[in-house]
């Protein structure tokens, strides 16, 4: 099945559509709620408002939102990595390795503040990993820090990416303290039109600026699935980075340093999960999106004449497994394996 995504053509998008109705379908024939998340920000309860209230839209409408932003978020990776040539060829693994992994818990495939950030954060990224510099000019980098400064309208924590891009912007660019600025001016831009807009409807409030650093990482929320889950990524991104690693030699300076940065993206989703205290895992997606990205390299590597089976297997083995953690939970709730006990 692997092989339908090794080419880049445009009818491969047809079946890649088909992929998500299909690994996604138990969630399209029991939808999920949307999350209404604390601090998901004025601008994604405004909007989740205006649809509950003026077009009455059910979990069902939700799903189907929360689907349709995977795919995009699914085509962005793809987009980054083919473009960039972090992969050596035209291929739909990128996206079809998100679809997959974003399948293993129920919350990243909720509609949420991080889920429709996401989807503002990597075209965010994406002029950062540009492998000629000298080509971007500056209302790309305004355009960045414009994508991003929307994207923490919609989730606050997703500010701390502003760190990421200019780490990004210190080792792709000389420096330039203009080019600082304007990321700056682009980050704010969306922020001060709020404020101004928020002021003017005589709305305006300190307290939503406020954003507490929760330190209180409680994770008896997540259950033997949860932990089943973040497993399976871990050892999926453990062999895809080895696969980077093991072909290091043969890649080009700038795309090592694409790959570097994108390990660093990973570490800032990190950071920005801390920030928000695990209280969510939808604050999990930047980082599945990260995994997927290292996972890629598993099915273009692999699928030599004499793997090929063995990548259908495990890709098949992956699908059933997913369908299990979501499944089980809900119509098994009595299965336990793995006994825990966690507070830290």
């Amino acid at each position: 099945m692997t092989h339908l995504f090794r080419s880049g053509n445009p009818t491969t998008l047809v079946w890649l559509i088909l992929y998500a109705l299909g690994i996604k379908i138990l969630f399209l024939i029991h939808p999920l709620p949307m999350i209404a998340d604390a601090h998901g920000g004025y601008v994604y309860s405004l909007l989740i408002k205006l649809l509950q209230d003026q077009l009455h839209w059910g979990n069902g409408h939700f799903q189907w939102i929360a689907l349709l932003l995977l795919l995009i978020l699914a085509l962005q990776l793809n987009q980054l990595l083919i473009r960039y040539h972090l992969l050596p060829g035209k291929n739909y693994y990128p996206a079809m390795s998100f679809l997959l992994l974003s399948t293993f818990h129920p919350a990243w495939n909720q509609l949420s503040p991080p889920l429709l950030a996401s989807c503002f954060l990597l075209p965010a990224i994406t002029p950062m990993l540009h492998p000629d510099q000298q080509t971007i000019k500056r209302t790309q980098l305004f355009n960045a820090g414009l994508s991003l400064g929307i994207a923490s309208l919609i989730a606050a924590s997703f500010s701390m990416f502003l760190l990421l891009l200019w780490l990004m912007m210190l080792i792709n660019r000389p420096f330039r303290m203009a080019d600082w600025l304007l990321v700056c001016m682009g980050w704010l831009t969306p922020l001060y039109f709020y404020a101004v807009g928020s002021f003017l409807l005589n709305h305006f409030s300190w307290q939503i600026w406020k954003y507490p650093l929760n330190w209180s990482w409680d994770i008896r929320r997540m259950d033997q699935w949860t932990w089943v889950s973040l497993l399976v990524l871990s050892l999926i991104f453990v062999i895809g980075l080895g696969i980077v690693w093991h072909h290091m030699s043969g890649m080009t300076i700038q795309v090592r340093k694409s790959w570097i940065l994108l390990l660093c993206t990973g570490m800032m989703a990190v950071a920005q999960m801390l920030w928000n205290g695990l209280s969510s895992m939808a604050d999990w997606l930047p980082l599945v999106a990260v995994i997927a990205a290292f996972a890629s390299n598993l099915w273009w590597y692999l699928p030599a004449r004499r793997w090929v089976w063995t990548v259908n297997m495990l890709h098949l083995l992956l699908i059933l497994l997913a369908w299990a953690i979501i499944y089980l939970p809900t119509h098994q709730p009595q299965i336990r394996f793995l006994p825990y006990n966690g507070h830290f």
